[in-house]
């Protein structure tokens, strides 16, 4: 990645070569530009010869001067400059030395600083494979480059596609250092999984207060699978890292929207950038750059700044949200005003109107948290308390999940309370209630035998835990279907829900009493 501005972007991404893979290596395939000579090898940096592109392997180290590696067992060898030109994605020809004026970068979210950045961390998850093959490749990634001297780019990489060295109709991580003297440098390839959980990294390695640090450290870590892929100590050519990237999306031989994930959209959240004292930047002022006008085919791209921590790129065919088929759940707080529905792929959504800037944003926290889907027609219910906003659904499994998002991290996370609790499942198509108080958090849910389950969580043991209400209060079954409602007050806590018999029944707690079950429909004749 090495733009020659802001707005022209180049693409610096290369493939990885080995010697047991040299000779397998495939040509860049024939959608490339009939510039690009047949034996080219496509990167996100655009085509290089295979010559050009060298894999750092485990313990490897590229030296300072960017011109030798250090293999393990301590020889040095001499990286040569590269002897061959390079093309853009578009075939424009690019010697060793000239920078790229064209990129296959679509959008990014970054920010600058006027002194330098000393990490970055960012986290997102693996989307689904897309649904066609146009021999595509896609890249997603963080990065950090130097907006005054733009010389290479520091990057933890997802690509999808065949590159002509690694990789194919499936994901895999690696991490990134583009291209001095025409050569580019990347870790050894890890292969991962729709729905894995990404965390990218780019930290200096010198002492807080060290402006422009010599060396830096990439990784990418699938941190579901608890496998990563780093460049140590990786060189940082004289540059001062003041551009950092939250997110990109690159791209090459996209011909239609469905050669993008299904799902319309990467979220990189979780998202912390220092200064190069390694203080924390609470308010980091990302921004989002659109860079496909006059693209074909166009395919709904854009973005959004979420929070501080957190952006989104739009894609494909997805990009504007499925249309609602359950739900809403709705509560509002402190930060705004929240609406939660189901969408036709089987995803939360959640529509947000924030206080602070009076806008309406709609975020796919289902792809956001790792894409566990919801159950068809799944039931919502929400609310929010002093710890964070909570949304439920029913899992495909009949599970009760937890969308979670916690003020303290500024992040939403999925829980699976029913795995948490005991594995007492949800009865299909179940209703759902929720709300909190002093004691806790409370979620309500009808279980397979008819019965009113609560999902507890203990304020003061820190834990979750489920109760069987109808078992401790009398065995007075619910009706199939029932609806639940529930509510808190200074009296006790309340639960609705209808019996067999026709009656609506409340289930009441308080401290001196515990749990009773009252027939109101009787009470009220």
């Amino acid at each position: 990645m090495r733009p020659t501005s802001k707005v022209s972007r180049t693409a610096v991404f290369a493939v990885v070569f080995f010697g047991a893979l040299l000779h397998a290596q495939v040509p860049a395939g024939p959608n490339r530009p009939s510039e690009v000579p047949d034996n080219y090898v496509i990167t996100p940096n655009g085509y290089f010869h295979p010559s050009c592109v060298r894999e750092l392997k485990k313990g490897e180290t590229l030296l300072a001067d960017r011109h030798a590696i250090q293999h393990v067992d301590g020889s040095i060898e001499i990286v040569p400059a590269c002897q061959y030109p390079h093309y853009t994605a578009h075939g424009e020809i690019i010697t060793g030395a000239e920078p790229p004026t064209v990129s296959g970068w679509v959008e990014y979210a970054s920010t600058t600083t006027s002194a330098s950045f000393g990490e970055l961390a960012a986290n997102w998850v693996v989307p689904p494979a897309p649904a066609s093959n146009d021999s595509q490749i896609v890249y997603f990634f963080p990065g950090m480059e130097d907006t005054n001297d733009i010389i290479s780019i520091l990057q933890p990489v997802l690509q999808y596609g065949a590159n002509g060295s690694f990789g194919g109709n499936y994901w895999v991580i690696a991490s990134w250092n583009c291209c001095v003297s025409g050569t580019t440098y990347h870790s050894s390839p890890i292969n991962v999984n729709p729905g894995d959980l990404l965390l990218g990294t780019i930290r200096s390695t010198c002492s807080p207060g060290v402006l422009s640090c010599a060396t830096w450290n990439i990784t990418t870590e699938d941190e579901t699978l608890g496998k990563s892929t780093t460049l140590n100590n990786s060189s940082a050519d004289g540059q001062t890292f003041n551009w950092a990237f939250a997110g990109a999306l690159e791209v090459y031989y996209v011909v239609q929207c469905s050669d993008y994930p299904p799902n319309g959209a990467i979220n990189y959240y979780g998202l912390a950038l220092y200064d190069y004292n390694f203080n924390q930047i609470s308010s980091p002022g990302w921004s989002i750059t659109n860079l496909s006008s006059g693209f074909t085919p166009q395919c709904n791209y854009g973005g959004q700044v979420d929070t501080s921590t957190q952006v989104t790129l739009d894609y494909g065919t997805f990009a504007q949200p499925p249309s609602a088929v359950a739900g809403p759940a709705a509560f509002s707080d402190a930060t705004g005003a929240h609406a939660f529905y189901l969408g036709t792929n089987q995803h939360v959504y959640q529509l947000y109107f924030s206080s602070s800037t009076h806008t309406w944003t709609n975020s796919d926290l289902t792809a956001m948290t790792g894409n566990t889907l919801a159950a068809s027609g799944s039931a919502l219910a929400g609310f929010s308390d002093s710890f964070g906003e909570h949304a439920f659904y029913l899992g495909t499994n009949q599970h009760v999940y937890q969308l979670y998002f916690s003020f303290s991290t500024d992040t939403w996370a999925n829980y699976d309370l029913t795995a948490m609790t005991g594995n007492t499942l949800a009865a299909s198509g179940s209703a759902l209630a929720g709300f909190s108080d002093s004691f806790g958090e409370h979620a309500f849910y009808l279980g397979t035998n008819q019965h009113v389950y609560q999902l507890y969580f203990s304020s003061s043991t820190d834990t979750w835990a489920n109760q069987d209400l109808t078992a401790v209060t009398g065995d007075t079954l619910a009706a199939s279907g029932s609806k639940l409602a529930g509510f808190s007050d200074s009296s006790g806590e309340h639960a609705f829900y209808l019996g067999t018999n026709q009656q609506v029944f409340q289930l009441y707690w308080t401290s001196t009493t515990g749990w009773q079950n009252q027939d109101l429909s009787a009470l009220s004749e």
